[in-house]
């Protein structure tokens, strides 16, 4: 490379000039080389012109000083001719010349000015006059007709002085022809000169101009590709390539590249380490959701349980009312937990989906009957509108209907006395499909629609006797988000609002009416009416066993015995083969899915039915435990009436149920 064959210190002091001063410099270089070239070529051409200018002038005496030798030859050969014949007709070259004579000694005098050479010709002009007044003379004579010998006698003294003044001519004009031919010698190799040096010109600017834009290559676009090469580097976290030590600009800016790689590295550690310490923090949080979910259930359980024993107590009116006031408040209390906890996991990404086709039409059925009584306490009318009956979507069915039940309670609470709520279903072309719940509530404005879905906000309701925690249409939307769907509203204030649950389509889906779903009873286990059912409750929290003891009391078809640990469940179910067994899964020794799987692998208790009774609502843990054989999987606080329905379906006769006991308790 040409730096590489550059001294070091020359090359180093290249290095460290600044930018502006390599630029001078570049541009400097062939521009000193065109003005030298131009320059010497300017010098050369004035003096060729200077040349020219004196061969001119030389050659202008030349000629005049001939036209006036010219002049007197003419005369003199008229004269001589008129001497000799006496006829005026040989005096025309005489007259001629004397009508040019004077004109040409002037331009004779003009030129030998300019030549720098007066004194010869004005020895010319001289004998010029001479030889003119002697010629004068000698026509006279002829027209006076003197002797021949006379003449020949005025004749002598002409001839000589003509023939002094063809040597003075002669001399006169020698001179300048001579400068003539030396000027135009030297005017050849001047013109031979300045050719040389344009060429040289060209080839030196063409050199010069290669060195500039070497130079300007090497030593700085080089450097700025290098440069910029670096902050690519820097911005893809790769080491950086080191650079030329200089104290240009350059020099600088990759010295700044290398402060801010070294910032970087310790900022991507200090990253790295906020980053694990969030992702710590991020498992804690879940691990303390998880057990504070648990932690919250687990008295809402008993309050709710000993709530729903009061309401089917003998109370009175008033007590009556007393006890569905704090249900209500317990669900509502136990809703807010659900939506916290299900807004924590879909910002953690622990959110457990189920997407399969779901059919349309039956969820909104389904939706319409469980708002249906809260609609009608304010006389507001449900309405379904389905244009495609078999229409699906792509979607998690349980929190599609968690959108919908949001969507239709916000309806009926602000919608006016007597309104109107209605669902429709509809495809929003081939890839899409829609859910929309309006009603003919006040509506919104449009700063309220851009604030709706910001948690915990409001709009005011607040203010209001209108429950609500603000929560409820955020959680709503992420759900749709992450079922690759989005929620939005629309509304005209006066007239009603409207939200539209956009989802992927999936293919259609026959209507099949919906029917009351119960856990599958293994038909060994099924008796007649009016038999006792043996449960066994394996739970570590007194209140829930009360709560159930309480509620089972009320039916004489039931006989309940608990344990308080997962290792005295374990025993008394092979002991004693009770026809159900209802396991909590928190429990204090063992977890309760370990004491299911130990049930599973004991021959005397691997056939009985098993029903989890848990506040661990995680949806991956529920599918998980349904998987792995449970009969069904009920979610704390409990509802008593969905033990009920259970129990219902689950009456095997004392007979039937003495004769499975026995059968079950021989040895296999």
């Amino acid at each position: 490379m040409l730096l590489a064959a550059i001294p070091r210190r020359l090359r180093q002091w290249w290095l460290d000039l600044s930018v502006r001063s390599k630029g001078m410099i570049v541009i400097a270089i062939p521009l000193t080389a065109l003005i030298g070239t131009t320059s010497a070529s300017l010098v050369l051409q004035h003096n060729e012109q200077q040349a020219r200018t004196v061969a001119v002038a030389g050659r202008g005496l030349a000629t005049a000083a001939a036209q006036v030798l010219s002049d007197a030859v003419n005369a003199e050969t008229g004269i001589r001719g008129y001497a000799a014949t006496d006829e005026p007709l040989y005096l025309a070259p005489y007259n001629l010349a004397l009508t040019r004579i004077g004109a040409d000694r002037t331009s004779l005098r003009t030129a030998a000015i300019a030549e720098g050479d007066s004194g010869a010709q004005r020895r010319a002009d001289g004998t010029t006059a001479t030889a003119f007044a002697e010629m004068a003379q000698l026509r006279s004579s002829v027209s006076r007709h003197v002797s021949v010998a006379g003449l020949r006698t005025e004749l002598a003294p002409e001839k000589k002085t003509m023939d002094r003044l063809r040597l003075q001519i002669a001399d006169l004009a020698d001179g300048p022809a001579g400068l003539v031919v030396t000027r135009s010698e030297a005017i050849t190799r001047q013109e031979q000169t300045i050719d040389s040096l344009n060429i040289a010109a060209l080839a030196l600017g063409l050199v010069a101009g290669i060195i500039g834009v070497a130079l300007f290559t090497l030593g700085i676009s080089r450097r700025v590709a290098a440069v910029a090469a670096n902050a690519d580097r820097l911005g893809e976290r790769q080491p950086l390539e080191p650079a030329d030590p200089s104290e240009d600009e350059f020099g600088h800016l990759s010295r700044a590249l290398a402060r801010a790689e070294s910032l970087l590295t310790d900022y991507a550690g200090e990253l790295t380490t906020a980053r694990d310490t969030a992702l710590k923090a991020t498992e804690l949080k879940n691990a303390f959701l998880s057990h504070t979910s648990h932690e919250l259930r687990t008295p809402l359980n008993a309050i709710l349980g000993f709530t729903q024993l009061l309401e089917i107590s003998d109370l009175s009116d008033e007590d009556h009312d007393s006890a569905g006031r704090i249900l209500g408040a317990g669900r509502h209390l136990l809703t807010l937990i659900n939506e916290l906890i299900d807004i924590a996991r879909i910002e953690s990404g622990d959110l457990g989906l189920s997407l399969e086709p779901v059919s349309l039409l039956p969820l909104i059925e389904e939706a319409s009957q469980l708002m249906g009584p809260l609609a009608a306490e304010r006389s507001i009318t449900i309405t379904q509108h389905c244009t495609r009956p078999a229409l699906a979507a792509h979607a998690d069915r349980h929190r599609l209907m968690q959108i919908l039940i949001n969507l239709m309670s916000n309806a009926v609470k602000y919608n006016r006395h007597g309104g109107t709520i209605t669902a429709t279903s509809q495809e929003e072309g081939p890839d899409r499909v829609s859910l929309i719940i309006s009603d003919t509530g006040p509506g919104l404005s449009q700063d309220d629609l851009e604030r709706i879905f910001i948690p915990f906000e409001r709009l005011g309701a607040e203010q209001t006797a209108v429950e609500g925690n603000g929560i409820g249409l955020p959680l709503a939307k992420s759900l749709a988000d992450a079922m690759g769907g989005q929620l939005s509203a629309s509304s005209v204030p006066g007239e009603g609002s409207a939200f539209t649950i956009s989802l992927p389509r999936a293919p259609d889906i026959s209507h099949v009416a919906p029917s009351k779903v119960t856990p599958a009873i293994p038909a060994e286990m099924r008796g007649h009416a009016g038999g006792v059912i043996d449960i066994l409750y394996i739970e570590d929290n007194p209140a829930n066993i009360e709560v159930v003891s309480r509620f089972l009391n009320s039916r004489p078809d039931a006989r309940l015995q608990s344990e308080s640990s997962g290792r005295a469940g374990i025993e008394r179910a092979i002991q004693d083969v009770p026809d159900i067994i209802l396991l909590d899964l928190h429990l204090a020794d063992l977890h309760g899915e370990q004491v299911l799987k130990e049930l599973r692998a004991e021959p005397v208790t691997a056939a009985i039915p098993v029903v989890v009774l848990s506040a661990d609502a995680s949806p991956g843990v529920v599918r998980r435990l349904l998987a792995d054989g449970v009969l069904a999987y009920l979610t704390k606080p409990l509802d008593l009436a969905e033990i009920g329905g259970l129990l219902d379906s689950f009456s095997p006769s004392a007979q039937d149920h003495e004769a499975s006991t026995a059968m079950r308790k021989t040895p296999a």
